[in-house]
């Protein structure tokens, strides 16, 4: 199982990231920040978390690099403005104005980029399993949110290797 994480700036995705690995007991790596260089070689480095087992990844394009992969749990967080500035200030110590430009710049440049990547369109969400409003949830919220999507997803899938195999356990 691999799970992809596309978040607009402040909607606590890295926290949540980070907190739903902890608590499925797998690693969570952050391909904005863990990889440098060139696009193709951040897609490689993608592929490549992915290929060492079950993991969360965070990253904007991550879910379109691996696209069609088996077990892949495709995720978008967001939150409306007014939460994301509060998150923004509180985890940084922006002020109020300076926490809003610096979150609808980071959208536009990730949007952009996904854009160029991939062709699509950033917060399409029909790109994605599940889209979570983080702000009325908090982060704890919407860790046990995932966690319980992801528990049914599984269930779901197993029942159906299982129906397919011939066994109905």
């Amino acid at each position: 199982m691999v799970i992809t994480i596309g978040r607009k700036y402040g909607s606590g995705g890295k926290e949540i990231g980070q907190r739903l690995a902890r608590r499925l007991g797998i690693p969570c790596h952050d391909a904005d920040l863990d990889v440098d260089g060139d696009d193709r070689q951040r897609f490689a480095a993608i592929r490549a978390m992915a290929q060492a087992g079950p993991c969360v990844i965070l990253g904007f394009c991550a879910d379109h690099v691996l696209s069609g992969t088996e077990g892949l749990i495709r995720v978008f967080l967001h939150s409306d403005i007014d939460h994301r500035v509060e998150r923004i200030v509180r985890q940084y110590g922006l002020s109020e104005g300076e926490a809003r430009r610096v979150a609808l710049r980071q959208d536009r440049e990730r949007s952009r980029r996904y854009g160029v990547c991939t062709g699509g369109k950033w917060a399409d969400l029909a790109r994605y399993d599940l889209t979570v409003d983080s702000g009325p949830l908090g982060v704890s919220g919407t860790v046990e949110l995932l966690s319980q999507f992801i528990a049914l997803k599984t269930m779901r899938r197993r029942s159906k290797e299982a129906a397919h195999a011939g066994t109905t356990d």
